[in-house]
């Protein structure tokens, strides 16, 4: 009994730290490979903080994201990068797609129809260094873009690097914090994904350093109840 409630404690101390930080930006997807209209990666509830990393290179150049809006709803995201030297002047761009906005033009791939598109771009931005220390990797991120979506219906955001060179970027949509279960659950395979993709040590971070201490509580629980029972 006190093995399981030595886990429990650790299992509960966790997800109040995950749940109560700023471990806000939940993974949609870290280096998911192409993209595109009909392989969009989902996002279920766009005020939920999210993000989506990439490594645009040939064959996977750009990162489609979707989701259902409401007329009148507001949309927020972000763009940032890995503070990596060499990524140091990639300068991502992310199109708005859906019904009733203004005719796409000039975008460097096809729509789908009866859609419109705004482009948001960071050109002429200098982006701020932000630390995330939860995961233990640092980005540099742009200005928070916001819009409000005019009419019912599906939209996508689609990220790209408009200069076509290889790079790293992120998009972070929503706002609202929003932590459960399951988050704990793969919160080891996020922690490893989101480090290789800063390129950095795969373990680290409050994050990383606190589900290790919970592991081995847990582990020390029940070698202690087991001794007990011997």
């Amino acid at each position: 009994m006190k093995g399981g409630l030595t886990g429990f404690g650790a299992l509960c101390a966790l997800a109040a730290l995950a749940g109560g930080t700023a471990w806000a930006h939940n993974p949609v997807v870290i280096n998911g490979g192409p993209t595109d209209a009909e392989t969009a990666h989902f996002i279920k509830d766009i005020s939920v903080s999210r993000v989506a990393y990439h490594h645009a290179k040939p064959v996977q150049e750009l990162l489609w994201l979707t989701f259902d809006g409401k007329a009148g709803q507001t949309l927020d995201f972000q763009m940032g990068l890995p503070k990596l030297d060499r990524y140091a002047g990639v300068r991502p761009a992310t199109a708005l797609l859906g019904p009733g906005l203004p005719a796409a033009t000039g975008l460097p791939f096809a729509i789908p129809a009866g859609m419109g598109a705004l482009l948001f771009t960071t050109d002429g931005q200098t982006p701020t260094v932000f630390n995330e220390e939860f995961t233990g990797t640092v980005d540099w991120q742009f200005e928070g873009e916001q819009v409000r979506l005019p009419q019912d219906g599906t939209y996508y955001l689609v990220s790209y690097i408009p200069s076509g060179e290889e790079g790293k970027f992120w998009i972070a949509p929503g706002v609202t914090e929003a932590f459960g279960l399951w988050d704990l659950i793969r919160m080891p395979v996020i922690i490893v994904q989101a480090r290789l993709f800063h390129e950095v040590f795969p373990w680290g971070g409050i994050l990383g350093w606190a589900y290790l201490g919970m592991f081995l509580a847990a582990v020390a629980g029940i070698s202690i109840t087991g001794a007990v029972l011997l």
